[in-house]
């Protein structure tokens, strides 16, 4: 069993973990970052993925800032002016961008694209590790952080771990 320091381990690796792994990264912590599949690589000329997430503005400017915005523009995203919500007869929302005076209100994008935009930024990363096909065994408290087994027997021991 070895043992790998890092200060904080992140389990997932998706949109969520890997934003937060990133801005880590970029603020100086050391991240490892527990993922069971690295994201498929994007295909510009694919049929778009049916899971996607309507980015507003400022998930827009938090994707800039961690750097990752111009990989997703340079993949697939769609601007969106309107949006409406609805769930039976009374409960209706509308999102207009006009009404706001706004050119648009966010983007549409595949969950795929912003995985891949975060990934590979991930991997070029010099303060993450990518432990990518791994799983987590084992989680134990310790007096100064974790104890993280990993399904091939690597120990990890982070003062922090989110997932």
């Amino acid at each position: 069993m070895t043992n790998q320091p890092t200060e904080i381990a992140i389990v997932g690796g998706g949109m969520v973990g890997g934003a937060l792994a990133l801005g880590l990264a970029q603020q100086g912590f050391t991240v490892m970052v527990i993922e069971h599949a690295a994201p498929a690589p994007f295909v510009a000329d694919s049929q778009p993925d049916v899971r996607i997430s309507a980015i507003s503005a400022a998930s827009v400017a938090l994707l800039k800032g961690l750097g990752v915005w111009e990989a997703v523009q340079g993949m697939r995203s769609h601007p969106y002016r309107r949006l409406e919500t609805w769930e039976w007869e009374n409960a209706h929302v509308v999102f207009d961008a006009a009404e706001l005076k706004l050119p648009l209100l966010g983007y549409m994008v595949e969950n795929n694209v912003l995985q891949q935009a975060l990934w590979q930024a991930l991997e070029a990363h010099p303060g993450v590790t990518l432990r990518v096909p791994a799983s987590l065994a084992a989680l134990q408290r310790r007096h100064d952080g974790y104890a993280l087994e990993l399904a091939d027997g690597e120990c990890i021991t982070p003062k922090l771990v989110i997932g």
